[in-house]
């Protein structure tokens, strides 16, 4: 195990600090930073006397109790300043939020909505509109694999989508023709249970050929 207090303390020698605050926040430091590490720690932390109330004489540190480590690990306690709302209000609403923020997410990662190098209005207005389309796309994508209990994000759709691949191949034959053909791989597990969920195709097209004369 890592020895957390021991980091704090360490730090704290060579910054020369014994402030109170000070200490907590660096111990706060060293539990963030150990995540995995500092649950398993319960650390109690000592005052100075009372004429130094703002000093730190000791800290003191146990192993926690196994059964109660992950006693309250996943639980999320939201706060509102609107009385009215009902638990199930509140949810709905929190769940709003991260929808919302999940789209502006979309619009200026995934689909590159923002920045704007245009500097044209009639070519701005064009990638907005474009950006705009995709994401209604996108949206209605992830909202049809959200009724079928898949929520992933709309990166890891087109990483699963990717794995699928187009070729095309141009050859002349002995008549002097250029064929064009144009086939799809097989869609691995993870894509083929994309398809599977949304109801579409897993081969986009099939075999294409076309000949021209040369």
């Amino acid at each position: 195990m890592f020895d957390l207090c021991r980091v704090a303390s360490e730090e704290d020698e060579v910054n020369g600090t014994k402030n109170y605050e000070k200490v907590i926040e660096r111990v706060g430091r060293a539990r963030q930073k150990y995540p995995s590490i500092s649950k398993y720690y319960v650390i109690d932390y000592i005052a100075d006397d009372p004429k130094n109330p703002r000093y730190m004489a000791d800290i003191q540190w146990r192993i926690a109790v196994p059964e109660n480590v992950d006693r309250h690990s996943g639980i999320y306690f939201l706060r509102t300043n609107v009385s009215t709302f009902d638990e199930k209000t509140t949810w709905d609403y929190y769940n709003l939020t991260r929808e919302i923020e999940c789209t502006n997410r979309q619009l200026k990662t995934d689909l590159n909505l923002r920045p704007i190098h245009h500097k044209k209005d009639d070519r701005s207005d064009a990638h907005l509109f474009l950006g705009l389309l995709s994401y209604w796309i996108v949206n209605t994508i992830r909202y049809k694999l959200k009724q079928t209990g898949e929520t992933c994000f709309w990166t890891e759709i087109v990483r699963r989508l990717s794995t699928q691949k187009a070729v095309t191949t141009e050859a002349t034959n002995a008549l002097g023709e250029k064929v064009h053909m144009r086939l799809c791989s097989e869609p691995n597990k993870s894509a083929d249970d994309i398809y599977e969920r949304l109801k579409y195709k897993k081969m986009p097209f099939r075999k294409i050929k076309i000949e021209k004369s040369l």
